[in-house]
Parts: structure tokens; sequence; C-alpha cells
């Protein structure tokens, strides 16, 4: 047999199928009268169309009597081909009818267009009985429907069309083989095809239900990944949707939930990536949580675990403390953490993480094992063990998958026992850009234009946590550092960039801020970062340095742009030296972006909208939907997920610069700045809440107005 067929008028009740179909039995259905397999439909059968002699599409063709009419459902083309779309059954009825061979065969049933759409493969129709008429419009092609979407042109594709004559290869494996598409495209046109989207690692929700019902390694087998359960369907990820072993597979999953199976596409390396992030943590605190029972068992449940100070360490106990506190650590850092709590407390011992400017509770572990992750911290940072009684700190560095983690431990004694913190430093290539970081496009503009003038200073301030120094490496990383001598004194080095030279400061060896710069100046510079300016020395090394001939960023302390300049001042440095050397000042904050999975719209409080005192009418920037988080597993039910920057940027004009070399207060420079077009650190969040990154509160949160 080649090609596909239609039931007759003969037996409108019949569904045939494609040769290449096995295993199927009787299937019955709401409507239709009778339904059975052919397995063998010769080619002089009524109403039998080929399709170019090709025997590898298979077609479903459901005959229901009461509605007079025969739909098709598409099932399994493989890639490349120049096949039709799933059709899409008109009626209510008839597509409850053929949900059991939805379900079989995973062909893809939806309410039909209300005209004939590109890829839509219509319905065969028949008149009574007396007679039938097939409707067939061919789906576009993959050369077709490339060159719709203008990844490829007409030339290309005769060329690559020519090779596949000589080679007999895959249209797709060609034109990709030539670097023509990426598999991204390859998938576009199968999901075009088939009626799949593809998998959107923003956007799709890869939950724990999910990957509870798929195995790691069955996963791995047929590189998918499940994403998630709702109320109708198992969504999984695939690269090869025409995997019939595959399909199998999660058939069975799916049926053993009572829900269908329902198909996003994906290339085997987004897959493979996604799929050992997703199932590591999954098996992450599968771990945690049975090192946790593993090592009260141990102990029995009644003692604090203790480290020797002398040994190899591998007892039983020691072990299982060490393998604790590497999981603990591990998981931080797939959590995106920047810190670490534990907390001792009276029966119980509290690890909390910091993730996205917020700490929440991570592990609740019994107070048994307190003792031991305390004693082992304290090991790991060089800290004196027997020492309970006073402040200590130390570092470590933690490895973990190939990334190197700067740690940074500080121990306080409290009632309970010593609480630690530690600060998680990832040491991997920085690698986020101006536009990663989330700023107003304006604001982008005005950076660049700064960083790329001869000579000046370029000073941001804010908070402790606000991504001061992670903004200035990001403008460092916009210069040529192949032609640039760029140099940074920094405490610590937070991130190592290739062709830039760092040094760490280092009091006890007198590698100070003020002393790094005058080594600097030896160094034939042309870029300057400090890390911080504390005090009136480090401040006119770096003031001199910006006047003559070279760019010097730098942070400070302040609440915002204006107090930035005074600031800068009040440390000691010549006002009218500052005020010539200064380029551009900005305050910075970060706040919480909208997890982009849960988006609901919601009717802010009134307290809340009566806070923004002025802002809201004055710039009127508020929207007319406000919208946030409801809270998913994707974002652990916060809402949020990630940070952006927001950026209150003083430019300064020769007014601002008089009034700076006039020593004249902030809020007389910020009313001047204002009049000038800057936005201040609300009115530039309000932006943020329009265009639906963040919410009110999160703004009201971080950017106070004063």
């Amino acid at each position: 047999m080649h090609g596909w067929a239609v039931s007759t008028p003969q037996d409108p009740g019949c569904l045939i199928f494609s040769h290449g179909v096995s295993r199927l039995g009787t299937l019955p259905t709401r409507r239709a009268r009778k339904i059975h397999l052919a397995t063998q439909v010769p080619d002089t059968e009524p109403g039998y169309r080929p399709t170019r002699g090709d025997p590898r599409l298979q077609v479903a063709h459901l005959a229901d009597q009461s509605l007079g009419t025969v739909q098709v459902a598409c099932v399994r083309p493989r890639l490349n081909d120049d096949l039709q779309h799933p059709v899409f059954p008109r009626s209510r009825a008839l597509r409850d009818s053929m949900r059991p061979i939805r379900t079989r065969w995973h062909a893809r049933c939806s309410p039909a267009p209300r005209q004939n759409t590109p890829g839509i493969l219509p319905v065969v129709e028949f008149t009574g009985h007396g007679g039938s008429r097939l409707m067939h419009t061919k789906a576009p092609g993959l050369g077709e429907f490339l060159i719709t979407k203008g990844v490829i042109d007409q030339d290309q594709l005769a060329a690559a069309l020519v090779e596949q004559k000589r080679s007999h290869e895959r249209l797709g494996e060609i034109l990709q083989n030539r670097g023509l598409i990426t598999e991204w495209d390859l998938l576009d046109a199968l999901g075009n095809q088939l009626g799949h989207r593809l998998f959107d690692t923003a956007l799709d929700e890869v939950t724990r239900q999910a990957l509870e019902l798929v195995p790691f390694e069955s996963a791995r087998r047929y590189d998918l990944l499940p994403v998630c359960v709702d109320e109708h369907n198992l969504v999984v990820a695939m690269k090869d949707p025409l995997d019939v072993e595959a399909l199998d597979h999660l058939q069975h999953v799916a049926s053993r939930v009572d829900r269908e199976l329902s198909i996003l596409l994906a290339p085997s390396g987004a897959l493979a990536q996604a799929r050992e992030y997703h199932y590591g943590r999954l098996q992450g605190d599968r771990d945690v949580n049975q090192l946790i029972e593993s090592v009260i068992d141990e102990i029995g449940g009644g003692r604090d675990i203790e480290i020797e100070l002398e040994g190899d360490g591998s007892s039983a106990q020691d072990a299982g403390v060490v393998n604790l506190v590497d999981q603990i650590i591990g998981k931080a850092i797939q959590e995106r953490a920047t810190d670490i709590h534990v907390e001792p407390q009276e029966h119980s011992l509290v690890i909390r993480y910091r993730v996205d400017g917020i700490l929440y509770d991570a592990l609740t572990p019994p107070r048994a094992v307190y003792a031991g992750a305390v004693s082992r911290l304290k090991i790991m940072a060089n800290m004196d063990i027997a020492e309970r009684r006073t402040t200590q700190d130390g570092r470590f560095t933690f490895k973990r998958e190939g990334r190197e983690v700067d740690m940074r431990v500080s121990a306080i004694p409290t009632v309970h026992g010593e609480k630690i913190v530690m600060r998680l430093l990832d040491k991997t290539n920085f690698n986020y850009s101006l536009t990663d970081l989330g700023l107003a496009e304006q604001d982008i503009a005005s950076v660049r234009q700064a960083i790329h003038r001869p000579h000046g200073m370029i000073l941001l301030s804010g908070p402790t946590g606000s991504g001061k120094t992670t903004t200035l490496y990001a403008a460092m990383k916009e210069l040529d550092s192949l032609s640039l001598n760029i140099t940074t004194i920094e405490d610590p080095v937070e991130y190592q960039i290739g062709r830039i030279n760092q040094v760490q400061v280092n009091k006890r060896k007198q590698v100070t801020f003020a002393n790094a710069l005058r080594a600097f100046l030896r160094q034939d510079p042309d870029v300057i970062m400090v890390g911080e300016i504390r005090d009136q020395e480090t401040a006119e090394i770096a003031i001199r340095a910006a006047l003559t001939g070279h760019m010097v960023f730098s942070t400070i302390h302040a609440n915002d742009a204006p107090s930035t300049a005074t600031r800068l001042v009040s440390m000691g440095a010549e006002p009218f030296m500052a005020a010539s050397a200064l380029s551009l000042v900005a305050a910075q904050r970060l706040v919480r972006r909208n997890c982009p999975r849960c988006l609901e719209e919601y009717e802010p409080a009134k307290e809340t909208l009566m806070a923004l005192g002025e802002d809201a009418d004055d710039f009127g920037v508020l929207p007319d939907k406000f919208v946030r988080g409801a809270g998913c597993a994707a974002c652990r039910g916060r809402g949020y997920v990630g940070r952006v920057a927001v950026i209150e940027k003083m430019e300064m004009t020769p007014a601002l610069r008089d009034l700076v070399a006039q020593k004249r207060p902030a809020g007389v420079m910020k009313q001047q700045a204002v009049s000038e077009g800057m936005l201040t650190l609300q009115q530039a969040g309000l932006k943020k809440v329009r265009d639906g990154v963040t919410t009110l509160e999160e703004v009201l949160r971080v950017c106070i107005s004063d």
C-alpha cells in the first residue's frame, strides 16, 4: 500500500489506517456506528488517493454516520517531509468521538478554523451515502515554510534541492549542514506541520509533579523532558515527536494519571541542559532530606554531632555531616542564592537562603545536626573551631560541576549558639551586558555615551547588594579591552573578566584602594575601576586620575544621585575638582521581576496607591491594569523570578557642576536635575510597573522617595 486511503460510502463507519500501524483492536466511539482496523487497502479501493507514492504518512479517517461527515487526523509524518497538518474536527460531537483515537495515536484535534488556513488539511466530506469528495489542500513544505519565515531564500532552497536529489539526504539536514538554518528553525517547521509549538524555557514551567512521573533514565533514553501536568494534559518536550517507542511510553505514563499527551518541541542540546538542571534540582532536594535522616539515624537522634579535630574524618558521622554541608551549599547555588544563613534555635536549626534580595527558609533540620554542621563550616573557612564566644571571619572556595564559588564566612555568638552567614560570590566568567540588567534604553544610551569619553568619572551609589559592581562590570565589557588598558582594584573581586587586570585588596600586604590607585597611575592605564570610595585619600586620587586623562569607574554609599555628588565633597574632596571630574552620577536599586509564567491582573490596595504621593499624578505612568506573579512552581510560589536594575541617573550639565562647586545641598541639586529631565528612583521604578516588569509594592519597598 502506498499513500493513504479514505473510508468509502459503502462503509461510512469504517476507520482505515495506512500501513505501518499495528497492535490496534476495535476502538469504540460515542457517535460512530462502528470502527475497525483495515491493515491493507488495495490501490483500487474507492476513494483512495496516493500521496506521491510515499508510504510514511499514517492517516486516520473517522466516518460519523449521524453527522454525514468524515474527519481526517494526520499522525506521525516524518521530519523534513512535505506533509499535511492534522485535521481539526468541525463539530464538538465528532471531536468527542475522536478522543480515543487522539489518545492512542497522539493526533492533535482542535476546533477547526473559520476559513482555510495554510497548513490545515480540510476534511473529507460525504454527501449522504452516494459518493465521496476529497478536498485536499497541501500544507506548506519545509522549504516553503522557511522562505515564508525569511530564514532562507529561493536560490538557497533550489541549491539544497539539487543536492538532495544527488545525495538522497533529508532537506532539513542539508540546510542545517550548510549553516542556513538552526535546529530551532527545523523544529519550528516541524511544529508548523504537526501543530506543536516550541518549548520555551522562560514560559514553560517545569514542575516536580511531571518530573516524578518520568524517571531520569527514561527521559534521557528518549531525549525528552516532562514539563507539567495540568487539568487535561501531560505536557512533554521532546526532539522527535515521531518516535513511536517514546510516544508509546509517554502514552502509558499519561494514562496512569488520566491525562492526554501534549507535545512541545526542543533541540536535543536544550533538552539535555534542562534535564540535568531540573532532575538535578529534584534529586538535590531528595538527597538533603535523606542525608539529614541518615545522620540522625547514625547518632540515634539524641545528641549533637561533633566532628573530630584529629583523624582522617572518615567516620560515618563525619562523612554524613560533610555531605550534608555540601548539599546545603550546592542547593543554595542551584537556587541562585547570594547568602546562606545558618541560625540555631532553641530546639531546631533554620537554614535560610537570600534569593533576589529576600530571605526565605530553605531547610529546618533537627538541632542534633547543628554542632557538626557549624564545625564543618568553620574548618572549611580556616576558623578557630574551639572559639565560640567571639566573632570570626573566614573564607573558602566551593567547587561544584566545574564552577568555583568564593564563600565569605562570618560567625557571631548568639544565645542559642553561633550563627553562620556565608556570602556566595560566583567566580565564573562574567557574561552580563547592560541590556541583560534590565536598564531602560535611554539609560543604556547615557551610560554608553559616558564610558566612551576619553576621561571623567562615573560614580554609582546604592546600598550593599544593589548591583552597583555588576553594572560597572557590564559597562566595562562595552569597552574594547584589546585596545585599552583596563585595571580594577576590588574588595573582593566578584567576577573574573578576560583581558581586564583585576587586583584584590589585601590590607596585610598594604594593597589598599589608595595604594593600588597610586600604582595604577604608573601602569599606563586607560580605564580604572575602584570598587568603592571609602575615604578622603581614595576620593582625591580617583578625582586626580579622572582629571588627568583617565576614565574612572567607582561606587559610593549614598541614597540618591544628587546625594552621591555631595557625599564625594563631604569626604574632603575639593568641590571644584569634584565638579570638573564627574561625568555621570547614578543611584541604583534592584527590584524583583514578575514571574512570566504566572502573571495575573490585580488591583493594588488604596493605601499602596496613596503611598506614591506626587509621583503618580505628576509623572502619569501608572498603567490601566496592574500585573503580578500569582505564584507557581517555577517561582516557588513567590511571584517573582530574578531582579532588574532601576536607575536614577544625573548627567552632569554646566548648571549641576556649578551647584557641586558651590557645595549646594542635595535637595537644590535634585530640583535642578529634575527640571532638566532626570527621573527619580521611584519614577523610574513606576515605568517598570507600567511595562509589567515588576509590581507597585516592590517599587515602594525598594525605591523610597524623600
